[in-house]
């Protein structure tokens, strides 16, 4: 009995293993093994028995379907192949899938993996221009505006009493 296996991705490990001829794998529910991720589309591809064995078919899917890192419409796959839907790669297994000739197949272990390296946030110790810090030359400039404003109130205060003759 055939069985896939998901190699990456949120639901690495999740397995189908079928009976009948043909599968059909994609996102949408319908199918029969279904890969919830955006890269996976909805119908995405068929794996069916073929002559001496299984064949995956591409449906016309957005992001295509890769055989050991190959591009393909159709397929032969053979056991340990790494089948690739979108950015999601399954692992074909089972005894009634052939194995390869030597040397043909990619194995699982091969996938390429990301590493993302993440350091902890600094601390920023020179003020960036513009940011942080206000200059001396501000300070001063804040400060004299201020008391332009408090002396041009004062007389505007003393020419209105002034005018109404209270001074």
């Amino acid at each position: 009995m055939p069985k896939i296996t998901i190699l990456n991705g949120e639901e690495l490990g999740k397995e189908y293993a079928w009976t009948s001829d043909q599968i059909r794998i994609g996102r949408n529910s319908a199918n029969d093994f279904v890969i919830a991720n955006a890269s996976v589309s909805g119908e995405h591809c068929i794996i069916e028995r073929g002559e001496g064995g299984w064949r995956v078919k591409d449906l016309d899917s957005t992001n295509g379907t890769r055989v050991n890192d190959q591009r393909i419409s159709m397929a032969t796959i053979h056991r340990n192949d790494v089948v690739t839907l979108g950015d999601i790669a399954l692992s074909i297994q089972g005894d009634d899938v052939p194995e390869a000739e030597p040397g043909t197949v990619e194995s699982a272990d091969s996938i390429p993996r990301t590493t993302i390296v993440m350091r902890p946030a600094t601390k920023v110790t020179k003020p960036i221009d513009g940011f942080g810090k206000k200059s001396e030359s501000k300070k001063a400039l804040n400060v004299i505006i201020a008391v332009s404003i408090i002396v041009i109130v004062v007389l505007l205060v003393v020419l209105a009493l002034k005018l109404m003759g209270i001074l």
